[in-house]
């Protein structure tokens, strides 16, 4: 009995002595109650152990990310982006339609027209094209390429942002390749526009950006596409090809992209300025193959004064005529050098013959610009205006002897004209004429232009041809060109006899 009391005792103390063990780890003992503000502050201390969502790894790492981020978005938007940005509003896509005149052809030859004795009809058809520009001051005047927009018919104008206007062409000029366009809008519009650097201060290297529109309409988007190189060269001149109107020299060379479409549009510094006007490139895939030529904006900017002035360039007369020195020409006039260049005429009463230049003058620079050959001649000539005086620093014989040379307007623009009832325009030949274009014959008129739909547009006359005849009777004058040509009704056929390029011919018209 004793023991089965003592065993059940044994048991009794051993589940208390469990159970409090069980008790005691599940936290039931040794935990005080605590007041609202002690939980508070005990919530403070327990929350200092979880992770620093705001001071901790994670708002570290987040911090560093913004800022890598930003490093890298300021590191995108980089002086050629900026320079992007800030020249792109002003750049417009043109659409051109351009009218080509066509001879139509004869079934019975080239020759049946002539039995006729009337000249073969010409018809006009229209020639889609497309280019770029930039707009370069508030007022909506665009600068481009007068291979994109010369003789057009019609010009469409797309800004950046979509709008549409119609274009009208302010003038042109084929030799630099260079025209103005006007934008045609019934509000007082101010038009973003490009700024004009300075193409003289180009270092070979630095970043040249070309903006254009590649594509035209065919993408459906009006915002220009941008391609970034270098400036390759300066100073590049382009040998003319037969039949090329266009004189090329002292280029601007890039490795930009410029593809079709892209002509007219802005060459662009790192600055955001305007230094050229995108023209062609060199390629024999009919691709970009980085070699672009863009025009110089410095010369661009005296074409656009006279362009926006006149309508067309003011050519200047000098008045001699070069010729380049060969070892052979330097032993003949005596010459130690063996290149340069020497005059070889002078016209009587022009401005070079009023300044005392004479024929065997070997000229060494004109305005300090050193003439080393017959093209950097025809680059001073080209560029001369009238009434700004020209220094010329000559060799003759063994005296170095300085002159100023003040340029004349070409002497048909301001000589005594009138227009004829049949359209055609033509000017008194005076004696500066004569002196001017080499006219050795008397009498004769010159022909000025013949306005569009006239009669006298479809005689195939040109600017500076010489009519001396009109059947058997010679002309002396433009009185009486004028009288004679009041006496022929419509419907009649003459013979003119002319001369064009030093040439004489003839030339059968119907009135």
């Amino acid at each position: 009995m004793a023991k089965f009391k003592s065993t059940l005792l044994t048991v009794l103390i051993g589940g208390v002595l469990g159970a409090a063990a069980m008790f005691w780890f599940l936290g039931y003992f040794g935990k005080a109650k605590v007041s609202p503000d002690e939980k508070d502050v005990q919530g403070t201390e327990s929350s200092q152990m979880l992770p620093d969502t705001e001071n901790g790894p994670e708002r570290k790492d987040l911090s560093e990310l913004e800022s890598a981020t930003s490093d890298i978005d300021m590191a995108r938007r980089n002086a050629i982006v900026k320079a992007a940005d800030r020249v792109a509003p002003a750049v417009v896509s043109l659409s051109v339609i351009q009218m080509v005149k066509e001879r139509s052809s004869s079934p019975f030859g080239r020759d049946f027209w002539d039995f006729l004795f009337l000249p073969p009809p010409t018809r006009e058809r229209p020639v889609l094209s497309q280019g770029s520009g930039v707009i370069i001051n508030p007022e909506g005047y665009i600068l481009t390429n007068d291979h994109v927009v010369g003789g057009a018919k019609e010009i469409r104008v797309t800004l950046i942002d979509g709008r549409e206007f119609p274009g009208r062409l302010v003038g042109s000029d084929p030799v630099t390749d260079l025209a103005v366009v006007k934008i045609i809008s019934d509000s007082a519009v101010h038009f973003p526009n490009g700024v004009l650097g300075d193409s003289d201060d180009l270092i070979i290297g630095e970043w040249a950006i070309a903006i254009g529109n590649p594509f035209g309409y065919l993408l459906d988007d009006p915002k220009p596409t941008v391609t970034v190189g270098v400036i390759s060269a300066v100073d590049r001149d382009i040998k003319l090809e037969r039949g090329q109107t266009a004189v090329y020299r002292n280029m601007i060379q890039t490795d930009a992209s410029i593809n079709p479409g892209n002509s007219g549009g802005p060459l662009v510094n790192a600055l955001g300025e305007v230094i050229g006007i995108n023209a062609f490139i060199f390629t024999s895939s009919r691709g970009s193959e980085g070699i672009g030529f863009a025009v110089p904006i410095n010369r661009a900017k005296m074409i656009i004064n006279d362009l926006l002035r006149y309508g067309e360039v003011v050519k200047s007369w000098i008045g001699i005529q070069v010729r380049e020195i060969t070892p052979q020409v330097a032993a003949a006039i005596g010459y130690a050098g063996d290149q340069g260049i020497y005059i070889s005429y002078v016209s009587n009463l022009s401005p070079a013959s009023r300044a005392g230049l004479k024929p065997g003058d070997i000229l060494h620079s004109v305005s300090n610009t050193e003439i080393r050959n017959s093209s950097d001649w025809t680059e001073v000539a080209n560029y001369a205006r009238p009434d700004r005086a020209l220094g010329f620093d000559i060799i003759r014989g063994n005296e170095e002897i300085s002159l100023v040379v003040v340029p004349e307007e070409v002497p048909i623009n301001n000589a005594p004209r009138k227009t004829d009832r049949f359209g055609l325009e033509v000017v008194e030949i005076t004696p500066k004429i004569k002196s001017y274009m080499g006219i050795r014959g008397e009498g004769g008129i010159m022909v000025y232009g013949a306005g569009d739909s006239t009669t006298a547009a479809t005689w195939g006359l040109q600017k500076g041809d010489i009519i001396y005849q009109i059947g058997r009777r010679r002309l002396t004058g433009l009185n009486d060109y004028i009288n004679i040509m009041s006496q022929i009704g419509k419907g009649n056929k003459l013979i003119f006899t002319m001369e064009r390029d030093g040439r004489i011919s003839f030339l059968r018209v119907l009135t």
